[in-house]
């Protein structure tokens, strides 16, 4: 390891500070490596669920938060393992992944990653292994996210999978998996990230380690701080090699990371953050040649949720609020229509608890929490939602939330709600209370009023099928409430009111 970190400190000498590697630096950190190490480029790519999904790309849009956008780092196979197949999921075929570059096909060789499309975003990382990002983060936005996720794990042999969100994928060579799609830790995020460059994080530099192995990590990051970079601007983020099943071989986790990033101050110069990834960030597979003795990191303490105090604290008659918003909605629209009224639940189990109950999480992220309703349908163009509740951001609760429109069975998000569209929207149902404490949105096929958002078909919808639902289609809608200011995290699910939604059905 000693020798590792001199050989990196030999090229990373010639970066200027926070500055990116250009093409003749990455070949320079391969050949310096090279007697002891394997340095592999990826790419950062913008994953655009719904669109992949259209294309018959991607299997399931595992919840997407509609209207954000998702990010991951796209890396090689290990320089030992075989690459994947070309394999046929339902109508769908997917091409054969590329091998590494340093793949010897006479030699023996680990499995390939089991195939997940689009291929390169998940992958099995022996325990010394890294992903290093180095590069800039995006410009001013509501929220954005970095964290490493268990994205799958192998079927366990005679167990019975009954959830709805399980699925299998795979082959008998490189086995049987199931996605559990479930977070590490804590994300670094706009509040918390380490970074280099600005009064603010936006358009700063960071460095981004993933590691299962502490030593490893630490001579990257010493590296990078002898060669000139700001100590200020690298982020550890850990794979708890004690817990999860790290390696190559049939049967180890499959892992990924992903960005996430919301609501964007200006659009433009976001698109071209966005569009020029190949210029901005620079990934890279480490493999040490001869693997490095486990040194582990253990499971953090995670910071708490709540702060002991309830929304209804400071919204004491929220209960008759929210009742006079829904006897108002009945008396207006019940006499055309019949309807259901869908109260919320929790979501989704948090990451460690979903990863050791086998469970699918759908990528879960502490910044927030997840409320979702039970399915519903729209049975004729007539039909609309209405949601309502408090408005968790002016009650202290949230940096912002908004809901989500899915449809099923891909999980695709369809239409998004945000708070910022809140409004007066409640104001015409509590003409004599604070009505800016509380929101009152619908969804429908066409504009109902000003607070209506409209909802897309999929039938020959020009984006794409999975923009969109057609009538008879399973729904369910989702809420999510992010970063309570106070803690960092997202706010407890037992200090919150939970959202409500009526649909309702033309008789």
């Amino acid at each position: 390891m000693k020798k590792l970190i001199a050989l990196m400190l030999a090229l990373l000498a010639a970066w200027p500070a926070c500055a990116l590697a250009e093409k003749e630096n990455v070949d320079l950190f391969a050949e310096a490596l090279s007697e002891n190490c394997h340095v592999q480029e990826g790419h950062f790519e913008h994953m655009d669920t719904i669109a992949l999904a259209s294309q018959g790309k991607l299997i399931s849009c595992f919840g997407n938060n509609a209207g954000s956008g998702y990010l991951v780092p796209m890396i090689p196979p290990a320089p030992n393992q075989e690459p994947a197949p070309a394999t046929e999921m339902g109508q769908m075929s997917w091409p054969a992944e590329e091998p590494s570059a340093l793949y010897d096909p006479a030699a023996e060789n680990a499995p390939a990653n089991p195939y997940f499309s689009p291929v390169g975003w998940t992958y099995k990382l022996r325990q010394d292994e890294a992903v290093v990002l180095v590069g800039t983060l995006p410009p001013a936005c509501k929220y954005f996210s970095l964290i490493n996720y268990v994205f799958a794990s192998a079927v366990k042999p005679g167990k019975e999978y009954t959830e709805r969100s399980f699925f299998k994928y795979g082959s008998a060579e490189a086995g049987v998996y199931h996605p559990v799609f479930a977070s590490l830790g804590e994300p670094v995020n706009m509040n918390n990230i380490r970074y280099a460059g600005g009064e603010t994080c936006f358009g700063g530099q960071f460095a981004y380690i993933a590691s299962g192995n502490q030593d490893t990590a630490e001579a990257i990051r010493a590296a990078l701080i002898e060669a000139g970079f700001d100590a200020g601007m690298i982020n550890i983020a850990p794979f708890y090699a004690d817990t999860l099943r790290m390696g190559l071989e049939k049967g180890a986790d499959v892992f990924t990371i992903l960005m996430r990033t919301s609501q964007p101050e200006d659009a433009a110069a976001f698109e071209q953050w966005s569009t020029t990834l190949s210029e901005s960030m620079r990934v890279y597979r480490v493999t040490p040649k001869a693997e490095t003795p486990v040194n582990a990191y253990a499971y953090p303490a995670l910071t708490p949720r709540g702060t002991g105090v309830h929304e209804v604290q400071s919204l004491p008659e929220a209960d008759k609020a929210l009742d006079q918003i829904r006897q108002s909605l009945i008396a207006q629209y019940g006499g055309e229509y019949d309807y259901e009224e869908f109260s919320a639940r929790i979501a989704v189990p948090e990451g460690m608890t979903g990863y050791l109950n086998d469970e699918n999480t759908q990528g879960d992220n502490r910044d927030t929490s997840y409320l979702m309703t039970n399915d519903f349908t729209l049975n004729s163009d007539e039909d609309f939602v209405v949601v309502y509740g408090v408005n968790h951001v002016a009650a202290g609760k949230a940096t912002y939330a908004n809901t989500v429109l899915y449809a099923r069975p891909r999980l695709n998000g369809i239409v998004s709600l945000y708070d910022s569209m809140y409004g007066d929207s409640a104001a015409e149902y509590l003409p004599d209370v604070d009505s800016s404490k509380y929101y009152v949105l619908k969804m429908a096929r066409t504009a109902l009023d000003s607070h209506t958002a409209v909802i897309p078909y999929s039938t020959d919808n020009p984006n794409g099928r999975f923009y969109g639902a057609d009538n008879g289609t399973q729904l369910l809608i989702a809420y999510r409430a992010y970063v309570e200011p106070e803690t960092g995290v997202g706010p407890s699910y037992y200090e919150i009111v939970y959202d409500r939604a009526i649909v309702f059905h033309k008789k």
